[in-house]
């Protein structure tokens, strides 16, 4: 019997021990993946605590793009001597970079993949505060929290009034017969998630308003699987109908359901007085289902002569 516990215990131990090993690696290997460059620059401290310009730093180059500023810019204020470095390098440079000879391999996040067909000119845009852009640049205590604008921000501006809408305007590749970027591979699988989230997707196929039912007329969404029409269409149906609506109009539901009943429909006790969750269950959660059959005209046929029940 003792052999038996002490076995039990000696594996709870091993699963403990398991756990907490996995439990490290997860954390080692998220810190591996953290982006390390060799400077350290808190974008708070200079432009919100000591009141810095952006444009003091940054400056305009002859292609109109922004320029980060070199080690005499920021000389200027920091006493800095070169030929004797000290420990005091090290509050803008990384331990990596002193070991280097303070050299900067990696001063700056990459320009995304997606972003270098822009066509943009810092300079054009004089006069838009930076952080309109820039959302939260002021407060990024390291060049890690930095995050590049997003089309949506671009498109606050970008709408056709305040300033041009055309992909031209800022693509250099981007045209209506060339794809993004985003669109290879297994785009068309997934096209459908991601258009829930965007705007984007209008403006090369907004003007043509039947795109996307010229498709899905023909081919069928993923979700639309062998069982979608028994099991998983009705819930779907009651989070999003307008996604629905992509598709199939308001009638469509309705002429099916007349000569098919709902599968929840089918049960015995569906309009019982039961305490299995029934059609009053479901009436109060989403009655809005119940009127694309019913009428309240409909429920009063039944209930006019029977008590309802009270929980």
């Amino acid at each position: 019997m003792h052999k038996v516990r002490d076995k039990k215990m000696a594996a709870k131990r091993i699963i403990q021990a398991m756990g907490v090993i996995l439990v490290l690696s997860t954390l080692v290997f998220f810190g591996c993946k953290k982006e390390e460059f060799d400077l350290k620059f808190n974008h708070q401290l200079h432009v919100v605590d000591n009141e810095i310009a952006c444009a003091d730093c940054h400056g305009a180059g002859d292609d109109g793009k922004m320029t980060n500023p070199d080690m005499d810019k920021c000389g200027e204020c920091h006493d800095i001597d070169v030929d004797n470095p000290s420990d005091d390098c090290l509050m803008c440079h990384s331990p990596k970079s002193a070991h280097n000879e303070y050299a900067i391999e990696k001063g700056a996040p990459e320009v995304p993949a997606s972003y270098k067909d822009l066509k943009f000119s810092h300079e054009f845009h004089d006069g838009v505060e930076c952080t309109t852009c820039h959302a939260g640049m002021d407060k990024a205590a390291g060049l890690g929290g930095i995050e590049w604008p997003k089309m949506t921000t671009c498109q606050q501006c970008h709408n056709g009034d305040e300033a041009p809408a055309e992909c031209e305007s800022c693509h250099q590749k981007l045209r209506e017969d060339v794809p993004p970027e985003s669109h290879h591979g297994d785009w068309e699988g997934k096209h459908g998630l991601e258009s829930r989230f965007t705007d984007s997707c209008k403006y090369c196929h907004g003007k043509k308003p039947d795109f996307c039912q010229e498709c899905h007329q023909t081919h069928k969404p993923k979700d639309h699987i062998f069982n979608w029409k028994t099991t998983q269409h009705g819930v779907e149906a009651t989070h999003d109908r307008r996604l629905c609506a992509t598709c199939h109009t308001g009638g469509f539901c309705s002429d099916c359901h007349r000569s098919q009943k709902p599968i929840s429909h089918k049960r015995g006790d569906w309009v019982a007085f039961s305490s299995e969750p029934g059609h009053a269950e479901e009436a109060v959660k989403n009655g809005r289902s119940c009127a694309v059959c019913h009428s309240t005209d409909e429920c009063m046929e039944c209930h006019t002569n029977i008590v309802l029940r009270q929980k």
